[in-house]
């Protein structure tokens, strides 16, 4: 009792120390009752391990329930059973949930350990339901920080990402359903399908001018006079000429607007109403 004493008054009339060398002090002066008690010196480490805790310098709350669980065992083992109990009452107020290592300690120990633990349930049951909802809640809060960090930095690899990748435009181009309407193959084409395009340009280009191109020559061999044409003399007549270039009018005619008909009927069936054009990458300072 008279050590106790001295350690609190030399406690009391020091000079205040810093936060830092306080902790240090305090983890030193556990260390020093841990390895009195680890040398079986029970009597001297109870007395550092009481001056410690009434000090009240603690890094943490595990370190100070470690103190109170070994003062309970050392003053256990010198038989001062009484305030061995509230040793580990202060203990277990502190880790309602705590149990002694049977490994390291005996097993009467354990037993008056055990015996204090079931007379405080009734004490320690809301303690112990209060210690779960605070760990639920770091648990909960650490979960979400978790969560933030994640966030931000998917979103600085995101803008990471953005800085070193190339500007590239997405183009695409809007088609007219009327296109597909026209002729020379112009619906083939809007839909992409050049080689069918131009087959229709081209075969309509020719059929349109042999019907044409027939139809003014067959003008050109009527007689102005009487608007018809001579059928007189051997060999071909114009007539005979006339008869055979209507043949070609018709029949070019006829393959002119079949092809049409034909193209515009494929071109219906297959109209896109946009197409994606492939991206194309800007130069920088180029914009969008």
């Amino acid at each position: 009792m008279i050590a106790l004493l001295a350690v609190i008054l030399l406690s009391q009339a020091q000079p205040a120390q810093p936060p830092d060398e306080e902790s240090r002090a305090a983890i030193e002066a556990m260390n020093r009752a841990r390895v009195t008690f680890e040398y079986g010196d029970y009597a001297q480490a109870s007395k550092l391990l009481a001056a410690l805790l009434e000090a009240g310098r603690f890094e943490s709350l595990q370190m100070r329930a470690e103190a109170y669980r070994l003062l309970g065992l050392s003053l256990f083992y010198q038989g001062r059973k009484g305030e061995a109990y509230s040793a580990f009452l202060e203990y277990l107020y502190i880790n309602p949930d705590a149990e002694l290592d049977p490994f390291y300690v005996p097993p009467a120990a354990i037993s008056f350990f055990a015996q204090v633990k079931k007379e405080a349930e009734p004490r320690l049951a809301p303690l112990r339901a209060q210690k779960r909802a605070e760990q639920d809640a770091q648990k909960k809060a650490a979960a979400e920080e978790a969560e933030r960090r994640r966030q931000r930095e998917l979103e600085e690899e995101q803008r990471r990402l953005q800085k070193i990748s190339p500007s590239i435009e997405r183009r695409v181009v809007q088609h007219e359903f009327w296109v597909t309407m026209m002729p020379f193959g112009l619906g083939q084409l809007q839909n992409g399908d050049r080689k069918l395009g131009i087959f229709l340009a081209t075969s309509q280009l020719i059929a349109g001018a042999a019907s044409a191109g027939s139809a003014l020559l067959i003008e050109q061999l009527r007689d102005n006079a009487t608007g018809r044409f001579d059928d007189h003399g051997p060999g071909s007549t114009p007539y005979k000429t006339a008869t055979r270039l209507n043949v070609v009018k018709w029949v070019g005619a006829g393959l002119f607007y079949a092809l049409w008909a034909g193209g515009a009927i494929h071109a219906a069936i297959n109209f896109k109403g946009e197409e994606q054009l492939p991206d194309r990458l800007l130069q920088q300072g180029q914009g969008r």
